[in-house]
């Protein structure tokens, strides 16, 4: 149940941002022991003040209110709240599609 909150926010979020038609990517794959989900859309993507920002209640929605589209500004901070109450980790960073990438690892066993 938490790792369907932890896709949901971040696909709702690469959802809000991504343009019609242009590609959103979910993968999965299995690096040692744990396992890497990553979420990468093709929207403005993240400067590289966002990305240490990402995942502070509130930071982005204040520096992007009426400049582009934005939630609430809890949906990262959940997300990564869930993901290391699981063991895990989370980063956000720059998709080869254009926009952002926000990859979760999370311990298999």
């Amino acid at each position: 149940a938490r790792l369907r909150q932890i896709l949901d926010g971040l696909l709702e979020n690469a959802l809000r941002v991504t343009p019609a038609g242009a590609p959103l990517v979910l993968a999965s794959r299995v690096e040692g022991d744990r396992a890497v989900l990553e979420v990468r859309d093709s929207g403005p993507g993240l400067a590289p003040e966002d990305i240490d920002d990402a995942f502070r209640p509130g930071v982005l929605y204040e520096r992007y209110r009426g400049v582009r589209p934005c939630g609430t500004g809890l949906g990262l901070a959940i997300a990564a709240g869930l993901v290391e109450r699981l063991g895990g980790t989370i980063e956000a960073g720059t998709s080869p599609e254009g926009g952002a990438r926000f990859t979760v690892r999370l311990p298999l066993t």
